[in-house]
């Protein structure tokens, strides 16, 4: 599977929309999340380029959007 496959699943998995926090810091707990989480999902973290990080922030964002908006 695919490296930002694999984090960006984790993440929606993971993540409570309602939460305010941003999703930058969000994917940045990972770094710091290695013993937390499971070995596939960081080792898919370190192989992330910046850009396939942007690109899994702003997906976050709009599904962010899309499940607060609808409560």
């Amino acid at each position: 599977m695919k490296a930002t496959t694999v984090v960006k699943n984790f993440l929606f998995d993971n993540t409570n929309f309602n939460e305010k926090k941003s999703f930058h810091d969000r994917i940045m707990e990972l770094a710091e999340a290695y013993e937390t989480i499971p070995e596939d999902v960081y080792e898919a973290f370190e192989e992330l380029t910046e850009y396939e990080m942007w690109e899994i922030i702003r997906k976050m964002a709009v599904e962010g959007k899309k499940r607060t908006s609808i409560q």
